[in-house]
């Protein structure tokens, strides 16, 4: 009976040092690499980001999805493609491939179809994702009301 408390107790002071550096993984760069529309109200978006992952454990994003909102008005449903890994003790360079699904179209005329004119400040998200080290428990990140431009730093 001590035993099996012993090795619960070492099993679990395992479990949570192990997930204790998630907090410290940094995306060091985030840029869009390329935006292709499918349709008038549809696109798919590249992004390409600089990532440290000090863990011993590769992390695995599996799930990401959300609202894109331009002032007090949804623009844009957001939604994560194609899964993507991380290694684990290193700086890597990853892609993750979002569609963009617009609820008006109309508002897309409105703020003009110069896309290099629009200002990231203009852009609010309320998103949700699950990231899940590999082996190890999904973690699920919310996001509610952040600017676009400061969303690297929040993540």
């Amino acid at each position: 009976m001590m035993n099996r408390l012993l090795v619960s107790l070492l099993f679990i002071s395992l479990l949570f040092t192990s997930c204790s550096k998630l907090g410290q993984v940094e995306i060091k760069e985030l840029n869009v690499k390329s935006f292709r529309l499918i349709n008038t109200s549809s696109a798919h978006v590249e992004v390409e980001f600089i990532i440290h992952n000090p863990t011993n454990k590769e992390l695995l994003l599996c799930n990401a999805d959300g609202v894109l909102k331009r002032g007090e008005v949804n623009f844009a449903l957001v939604s994560l493609q194609h899964c993507d890994t991380v290694a684990a003790n290193r700086v890597s360079v990853n892609t993750l491939v979002f569609k963009l699904d617009l609820l008006d179209p109309i508002s897309l005329l409105s703020m003009g179809l110069n896309l290099s004119q629009w200002k990231f400040s203009d852009f609010r998200v309320d998103a949700r994702a699950v990231i899940k080290p590999l082996p190890g428990r999904k973690r699920v990140i919310k996001i509610k009301n952040i600017p676009l431009e400061n969303l690297s730093k929040r993540l």
